[in-house]
């Protein structure tokens, strides 16, 4: 009977142990949500993730660029892989809760977090 629930705590202890995620660190900050900005232009851009996609759209009037493509970020560094540009776009980022500072080439904007877009995973 021992040899019983020694084996059955093993085994819940595993399963247990397999059932979590790790949600530390700035990147589950920057990809639990949809990111968007409206410039004093006229302009907006919108950051947003699914899975393991990203897409980037920046729109000024009827013009409109889109970056969509497989990402990697880590607590400081997003990149977009773009195939049908044949680029990858490298973007240095910092959260500050509902905010968030995006850099790319020496310039930055600063995002919004989008109302009601709080992912859970």
């Amino acid at each position: 009977m021992k040899k019983f629930v020694i084996l059955l705590l093993i085994c819940l202890c595993f399963l247990l142990c397999s059932c979590s995620a790790d949600t530390s660190g700035y990147q589950n900050e920057l990809t639990c949500t949809d990111w968007s900005a409206e410039l004093d232009g006229g302009g907006k851009i919108s950051l947003s993730f699914d899975g393991d996609n990203a897409s980037l759209i920046m729109m000024s009037g009827k013009d409109k660029a889109e970056l969509c493509g497989k990402y990697v970020a880590d607590d400081t560094t997003l990149v977009i892989f773009v195939p049908k540009l044949y680029r990858n776009y490298t973007f240095e980022y910092i959260p500050h809760g509902k905010k968030l500072d995006l850099s790319y080439n020496g310039s930055k904007i600063t995002l919004s977090r989008a109302d009601n877009t709080q992912k859970t995973e």
